[in-house]
């Protein structure tokens, strides 16, 4: 949705105009495509540390939407970790949820009362905050600041 140029802070508060007014569904939308992209923007940091070249690490993320990207996260996580232990449960439980409501919207399939779509970008910018927090803390890189790896892979041959 928002360019990584224009950075997290300034995704966040663009998220937070909508809501204050009044734009709670598009809101909605908006917070979990931010937070898919940082999900996705952390795991290729995970794979470029494993190793893999930015080019593969773009091939194994490529076109992957929320489920295929929590699935594949514990692979390539440092510590082999799912991804709702970095986020923790308590705010990862609204997720699933939230990505559903959002991929109803965009279909045209359902409309959400403002009110729930309010409620779930809420609890999605929680777990967006947490997730940037704590892929910054254990990986030492921002997750949307400018990506750089390396051009040839660096992985090890063990059998």
């Amino acid at each position: 949705m928002y360019p990584v140029t224009l950075g997290f802070n300034e995704a966040v508060k663009r998220i937070e105009t909508l809501l204050k007014n009044g734009h709670s569904a598009e809101a909605l939308v908006t917070s979990v495509f931010t937070f898919e992209k940082t999900m996705r923007r952390s795991l290729k940091l995970a794979i470029l540390g494993r190793g893999f070249s930015l080019k593969q690490s773009d091939r194994l993320i490529e076109r992957k939407g929320f489920k295929e990207l929590r699935e594949c996260w514990d692979i390539f996580e440092k510590d082999h970790r799912p991804i709702h232990d970095l986020v923790g449960n308590d705010k990862w439980q609204f997720l699933p949820r939230a990505v559903e409501m959002r991929n109803r919207l965009v279909h045209g399939v359902e409309v959400f009362k403002l009110a729930e779509c309010e409620l779930f970008t809420g609890h999605v910018l929680k777990a967006l905050q947490q997730l940037h927090t704590r892929i910054a803390e254990e990986y030492g890189r921002d997750p949307w600041s400018r990506m750089s790896g390396r051009r040839s892979p660096a992985l090890q041959w063990v059998l």
